[in-house]
């Protein structure tokens, strides 16, 4: 993998906690807030903004999973597709890593997939050059590093 990439990827996944971190302090700082004397409304308001920041709190923790995963890959090239590979096809461009999904970088739509997805087990261990089917459709990997 590039370490370019490897370095935007782990600013992507900073990004997200920080943002979905930020939305759960606003949450709660507005839930404290509403405190009032409407009684059921009140509660039910409550109870919903609790469900939001329980939500929340799930994306949150998968991107901490997901990070945790990623931040255990090294960037190193290799001409054999698996765990850290950067791969050009002829169906789009993949980073093996974890699972994060879309990020432009370079001008390129990356996806950032897990070696558990359908399309990451068809191509471990194949190499530059190596095509694929997927969908009844065949597939040319073009650069693999």
């Amino acid at each position: 993998m590039k370490v370019e990439l490897y370095q935007f990827i782990v600013l992507q996944l900073e990004e997200k906690i920080k943002y979905l971190q930020h939305l759960i302090d606003d949450l709660r700082a507005s839930n404290n807030d509403t405190k009032s004397s409407m009684g059921d409304k009140y509660e039910t308001s409550r109870e919903m903004m609790q469900q939001e920041i329980s939500r929340i709190q799930n994306q949150l923790n998968e991107i901490l999973i997901q990070q945790d995963i990623f931040l255990k890959i090294k960037p190193i090239e290799n001409d054999t597709i698996g765990l850290g590979s950067y791969v050009e096809t002829s169906m789009g461009n993949f980073c093996i890593a974890c699972s994060f999904g879309e990020v432009v970088f370079d001008n390129k739509k990356v996806f950032i997939l897990s070696t558990q997805t359908p399309l990451v087990k068809v191509l471990l261990g194949k190499k530059g050059g190596d095509t694929f089917e997927m969908n009844h459709k065949r597939f040319k990997i073009k650069i693999v590093n």
